[in-house]
């Protein structure tokens, strides 16, 4: 990005702008100028391969059967991340991914709720459902066979990502791989697979016609982003309390913007190993549900006998039917050098309590739901 471009996005999105300045006030270099010209030539040179041996056909058949199976709905794919980063720690990318797609199924659930079927009109709730659930089964789609055939490569010893095409994956994706499957280096790889996943939904769910008209141009949308709907929230056991630390998206439209925010929330929980130990420990006691009673049960509740003392909110089985997906023609997104600048650093930031934040959102939206019951 050249000066004029800079001058020109910090006045057309001063929000934004701030909010990247508040962000890297703060930030960690994660790869040297070396790697990143490495990375370059193996991107003008990479080829695709031709013909499969019989033994190659059974693994690419071996993922995508796996791949097919856990890519059900939101409750089966944030398990199945779960389950591998568990089997495969050195890759964060997993369990940053397990903990969106939690917030992607409170969402969903959400739409079922107490309070925010008050506040939108009815014909907007499923066009917000199908949304929020392709970005997530998009991103699993994506991203879930990269991650197995990482592991089958870590299982044989021998790198298997001449077979990413096979699965469609963008060509900016290999030479990450194939640099982790030497060094473990687990920012640089975060980083490319959270750049990868935000521009393959970018193009195929933020552009779609449908989404654009349905979701992302109408008025509940926009004010959603404003009301705490955007918020990605980390719960975590500090004392007796479930605690919630976390960031908010104000403008998903953006692809740079969710990718900042990915890249924040990932130095927020591997960069600060107190934290993380609270949060996985609560990843692992706790199975996902789709319901905010996961996290919160003395606010919300999966029954609606409860509603005078708690909120309702539905697990994601009781709320939403599981939905067969079309999945798109690939294009590769990857056909700009500029997205190198991304790669770079990551923000260093303190770890934001969002517990008041999010009780103070909760306590505006029942004020608005009152109103308009």
């Amino acid at each position: 990005m050249t000066i004029f471009d800079r001058l020109l996005f910090q006045l057309s999105h001063p929000i934004q702008s701030f909010y990247r300045y508040w962000l890297y006030r703060h930030s960690i270099p994660i790869v040297s100028p070396s790697t990143l010209k490495q990375l370059c030539r193996q991107w003008e040179h990479h080829e695709r391969k031709q013909l499969l041996t019989a033994e190659e056909r059974r693994i690419v058949a071996s993922i995508q059967q796996q791949t097919e199976q856990f890519n059900r709905d939101n409750v089966t794919r944030t398990e199945a991340y779960f389950s591998f980063f568990q089997r495969c720690p050195e890759v964060h990318w997993a369990f940053l991914a397990h903990l969106v797609s939690r917030n992607g199924g409170w969402n969903m659930t959400d739409l079922k709720g107490s309070l925010i079927p008050s506040i939108i009109a009815s014909e907007q709730i499923q066009p917000l459902f199908l949304f929020l659930e392709r970005a997530n089964v998009l991103i699993f789609h994506d991203a879930y066979p990269q991650l197995l055939l990482y592991e089958e490569s870590k299982r044989r010893k021998k790198k298997l990502f001449d077979l990413l095409p096979c699965f469609s994956v963008s060509s900016f994706m290999k030479p990450f791989w194939e640099l982790f499957y030497e060094t473990n280096d687990a920012p640089l790889l975060t980083v490319a697979l959270i750049i990868n996943e935000q521009q393959y939904i970018q193009q195929n769910v933020v552009k779609d016609p449908f989404f654009q008209q349905h979701v992302i141009a109408t008025f509940p949308f926009l004010c959603q982003q404003w009301l705490g709907f955007n918020d990605v929230l980390i719960p975590y056991k500090s004392g007796r309390h479930i605690h919630l630390t976390g960031i908010t998206v104000r403008d998903f439209a953006d692809v740079s913007h969710r990718i900042e925010v990915g890249k924040a929330l990932y130095g927020m929980l591997f960069y600060r190993k107190p934290l993380f130990r609270h949060v996985y420990h609560f990843a692992r006691q706790t199975k996902h549900s789709g319901s905010r009673a996961d996290f919160w049960p003395h606010v919300f509740s999966t029954e609606k006998t409860n509603e005078g003392m708690h909120l309702y909110s539905p697990r994601l089985y009781d709320a939403w039917p599981a939905i067969i997906h079309r999945f798109p023609d690939r294009r590769d997104w990857f056909c700009d050098m500029s997205i190198v600048q991304e790669i770079e650093t990551i923000p260093f930031m303190t770890n934001p309590d969002m517990t008041r934040h999010y009780e103070r959102n909760l306590e505006t939206l029942r004020a608005i739901a009152s109103v308009t019951n």
